[in-house]
């Protein structure tokens, strides 16, 4: 039973985010205390039922391994260019929901101005990306949580691959409202360990 959870930002950027991923977990659980902290300059202890939950990766050398392995930007991309994908930076965002019994994938999005959610995708490119993420996120023993992965569409086919970053990041608002459970919701269900059997886009965001 989680009784606290600590959503630790260190810019607008993930403050903005610990607000929406604050409505999420009080819509589900309002006995839950919820507090916000900076992330640095060190790394909170985690008392008896509370939930440590960063929304950055600016972090001290102190926290858990499961987030600070993805501020190696580089390795992330040499990882990436061993499976013969390429690499450099990314235009678009695909969430992957991963959960304890496997990965949700949800839709892209395009996070520049007023760009329709969801953002298409053929097969053709969606299969690739998917094979991409099982396997970056299985190398790096990915707990559950949400997690973006920035990529870019070259030509017709081609994906190329940008980084992943361990919680919803702001491209994530695309789906409130337009996707259930939304991403923060999910994020919140995957790190409390509730299941997710399916995530939906709503008919007015296919429109």
């Amino acid at each position: 039973m989680i009784n606290t959870v600590i959503l630790l930002t260190a810019d607008a950027g993930s403050e903005a985010i610990a607000s929406h991923l604050h409505t999420a977990i009080q819509a589900m659980n309002p006995e839950v205390t919820i507090t916000h902290q900076a992330a640095a300059p060190r790394y909170p202890a985690a008392p008896p039922a509370t939930l440590i939950c960063p929304l950055s990766l600016d972090l001290p050398a102190a926290a858990p391994p499961a987030y600070t392995q993805w501020q190696d930007l580089a390795a992330q991309r040499t990882w990436a260019t061993q499976l013969d994908y390429a690499t450099g930076d990314g235009d678009l965002w695909l969430p992957i929901i991963w959960t304890a019994k496997g990965p949700l994938y949800g839709e892209a999005i395009d996070p520049s101005d007023h760009a329709p959610y969801p953002h298409p995708l053929n097969d053709a490119q969606r299969q690739p990306l998917y094979a991409l993420a099982y396997q970056l996120l299985s190398h790096y023993q990915a707990m559950p949580s949400v997690y973006m992965l920035g990529f870019r569409v070259v030509g017709d086919l081609e994906i190329q691959f940008d980084r992943v970053i361990p919680f919803p990041n702001p491209a994530a608002i695309a789906s409130l409202g337009r996707q259930t459970p939304d991403l923060f919701t999910c994020h919140w269900l995957c790190l409390s360990g509730q299941p997710i059997r399916d995530v939906t886009v709503l008919p007015a965001a296919i429109a």
